[in-house]
C-alpha cells in the first residue's frame, strides 16, 4: 500500500451562500442560456455579471 504524505493544505475557495428563492433563480438563469453544463462558479459568475449589467 502507498502511501502519501501531504503537508499542503488546498487553498479553500470562498463560501458561496444563498436563498432558496436566489437558486432557483440562478438554475433558471442556467438552463435559459444552456449553461446547465457548466460548473456552479461559472454560472453564478455570469448571473452576477447579468445582474450587475442590468442595474
Amino acid at each position: 500500500m502507498t502511501t502519501h504524505k501531504n503537508n499542503q493544505s488546498a487553498q479553500r475557495r470562498p463560501a458561496f451562500r444563498c436563498t432558496g428563492q436566489q437558486l432557483d433563480a440562478i438554475v433558471r438563469f442556467a438552463e435559459e442560456r444552456k449553461l446547465d453544463h457548466r460548473t456552479l462558479e461559472f454560472v453564478v459568475a455570469e448571473y452576477c455579471r447579468f445582474r450587475s449589467k442590468a442595474a
